[in-house]
């Protein structure tokens, strides 16, 4: 079990490794010329950085442990033994949150969402994209993550902590690791305003904890509904990709994610 200072050293480690890329990008925002930037060095920046928090976490055990406890850490993300109502869980929860904010939306015309971003001249099943996106999310887009975030850092703060805290400070450093994101041009995080952002990533930490636990911490639960959450956007986007007037149907759809992370938190206890 990794104790506070190796947790603060995994979480300093990870933002330089991350914020590193964004030098350049930060350099040109503040009106600095560079040698490289531009928006094909921003996309290889915004790609690299999504590794920091798995580096980290693979140094930091290889380290200590050798390349066995790195390996372990790797493996424990292809460990599906537990019940399968959790595993569906993993899988369903992103898409029914989101599935309803679209439709409540919809319904109400409290505000006007995009369609979806899933291309329609295919001239196949949209599900046949949209596994190999999924798995692209799982791998490259921001699923690889949580073999730091979940599953390096999230036991030893919530033995420290407890499970409210500790996942929703987690959260917060998840959230604010992301930061770098809204000086990207063109970039959609620049459209969420980012306190909504991090209020989003400490109730979906929360959400993720409560599976995860009763999962036996199988870091396969955080890391599926990671890769979930970010390809179900795509074809449910919940935010306008434009900066007027309030993103009222995002502001829903974080209030949704906060009630099923209060609700979580009141099963848990009761239980």
């Amino acid at each position: 079990m990794q104790n506070e200072r190796s947790i603060a050293s995994f979480i300093v480690l990870t933002f330089a490794i991350s914020w590193a890329f964004f030098i350049p990008t930060f350099l040109t925002w503040i009106g600095v010329t560079t040698p490289i930037g531009g928006d094909g060095y921003n996309g290889f920046a915004s790609f690299a950085s999504t590794f920091g928090p798995l580096i980290a976490a693979l140094f930091l055990l290889g380290r200590k442990g050798g390349w066995q406890a790195a390996w372990a850490l790797i493996k424990s993300g292809f460990d599906f033994r537990m019940k399968p109502l959790v595993l569906v869980a993993a899988f369903l929860l992103p898409i029914a949150l989101a599935g309803l904010a679209v439709a409540l939306v919809s319904v109400s015309g409290i505000d006007e969402l995009p369609g979806s971003m899933v291309p329609q001249d295919l001239g196949y099943p949209a599900i046949i994209w949209l596994i190999p996106a999924f798995l692209s999310m799982m791998v490259f887009g921001g699923g690889q993550e949580e073999f730091g975030w979940r599953g390096y850092a999230q036991r030893p703060m919530q033995t420290r902590l407890g499970f409210v805290w500790g996942s929703l400070l987690l959260g917060a450093i998840w959230g604010l690791w992301h930061l770098p994101l809204w000086i990207m041009p063109g970039d959609p995080h620049i459209y969420i305003p980012f306190t909504v952002f991090v209020i989003f990533t400490m109730a979906f930490s929360v959400q993720m904890l409560w599976l995860f636990e009763l999962s036996g911490y199988r870091l396969s639960v955080p890391w599926i509904m990671h890769g979930v959450q970010n390809t179900v956007l795509v074809v449910l986007p919940v935010y306008r990709l434009d900066a007027d007037g309030p993103q009222t149907g995002l502001y829903l759809y974080v209030v949704l994610n906060i009630v099923v992370a209060a609700l979580m938190t009141f099963a848990r206890k009761r239980r």
